[in-house]
Formats: C-alpha cells, structure tokens, sequence
C-alpha cells in the first residue's frame, strides 16, 4: 500500500511540474502583451499558421487579413454603440476546394484603451464574451494572436492566428511563437501551416453553396439552393 500511495503522490507531483488539469470549459488565464499600440498593428497581414479546437480537420491554402480601426461597434441585440474598436475582415481558401474559390469574413471587436492588446466581442451563441487577446508583435514583421470564448453548452472555442507582413516567417520567429501557445492550452499538434501558394486575386464570396461532383464527372458544380454561412467564429 505504500508503495502504491507513493506512486500516485508522484503522478500528482508531475502533474504539477510539468502540466495541470485543464478545464475545457473555461478560456486559458491569459496576459496580453503591455504597452501595446494598436494604430502600429493595423493594416495587411498573412495568417501563416493557424489553430482551431473546433477545426482541427480543416486546412487552408490561403488566409488574409487586415485590421482596421472603428468608433463604434454593433451590440448583440443589433444596435450601435459608440465606443473604440478594431475589424478584421478576412479572406481564405480552403485547400481542398476544387474551384480554388475565395472566401471572406469579417468580426469587429470593443477596445478598452486602458488594456488595448485585449478586445472582446459579444455573441448570442457564447456565455458573454469572445476574447482575443495579441499575445506578442514585433508590429512590421509579425504578430500572434488568441481568441477565446465561452460556449452555452461544450467546451470552449479556442483558436490562434501567427501573423506576417509577408507569406512566411524565418523558422527561428517560427519557432519562437509556437513556443508560446501550449501555455495558453493549444495544441501544437493541431498548429498547421498556410502555405499562400497559388492565391488568385478572384473577388472573394460571403455567400457560398457546396461544392458537389457527380458520378462519373471530374467537374465540380453548384446546386442551385444558396446556404449562408455566419462568420466570426
């Protein structure tokens, strides 16, 4: 018996030492990078890794960004108010899509400018709040982003951008902010690269059916029933 009492005290111990129990319910403690500029982020940017809890089967050929500063966001209930916020409208493409379409959305966040590197974001389908948080930036080169939210029922939506000025980054600042992430409950396994390799600058789509190839037929097609997709998330 005191040998088993001793070895669970050392599971316990480990635990300790190099992990804790994680709450899948609850979005990570997390410390957004001081003194922040937030003029200094704004602009064009490449989402050149990217993680997802709820998409860790989906990949990505291309996927941009760009940020924009506002005087007003729109509340849940639908009206406006006036107050500091940031947008990101975004663009991407799926890598497994045949037509190689482009797709967009957009969120746009509340700022307080007493803690500017943290914004959220309300939404009917979370329990109050949708976090993000710039965990790091170097402003002209890159920068890492979190975000997290609370769901009514489930685990948590958590997910993390690398950004870059250009499509790819030295393996080193790679390396560097992939470091970061598994102290914020990401896991680095489900960290996958965009690659930005053959992007078109075709018009991008918000609303967009499924692609479907019948038997016998190498070429894709479209139905003719429209379903929309809601971005933000």
């Amino acid at each position: 018996m005191l040998k088993l009492a001793n070895c669970v005290l050392l599971v316990f111990v480990l635990q300790l030492a190099y992990g804790r129990i994680v709450n899948k319910r609850k979005c990570p403690e997390v410390r957004a990078v001081p003194h922040f500029d937030l003029s200094q982020l704004l602009g064009e940017w490449y989402v050149v890794e990217y993680y997802a809890s709820e998409e860790e089967a989906l990949s990505y050929s291309c996927m941009r960004a760009v940020f924009t500063e506002d005087d007003h966001v729109q509340a849940e209930d639908g009206s406006v108010e006036w107050t500091p916020g940031v947008t990101m409208n975004f663009t991407y493409r799926f890598a497994d899509d045949p037509l190689g379409e482009n797709l967009l959305g957009n969120i746009t966040w509340r700022v307080d400018l007493n803690e500017p590197a943290h914004w959220t974001h309300s939404e009917i389908t979370y329990d109050g709040i949708y976090n993000t948080y710039v965990l790091d930036t170097e402003y002209k080169t890159w920068a890492l982003l979190l975000h997290c939210a609370e769901q009514r029922e489930g685990t948590r939506y958590l997910s993390a951008f690398v950004l870059s000025r250009k499509t790819s980054l030295p393996k080193n600042v790679m390396a560097y902010l992939r470091d970061k992430l598994p102290r914020y409950d990401v896991d680095i396994n489900y960290v996958f690269p965009i690659p930005h390799k053959n992007c078109s600058s075709k018009p991008a789509k918000a609303d967009f059916s499924p692609i479907l190839v019948e038997v016998n037929s190498k070429i894709p097609r479209k139905p003719g029933i429209t379903y929309k997709v809601a971005f933000g998330h």
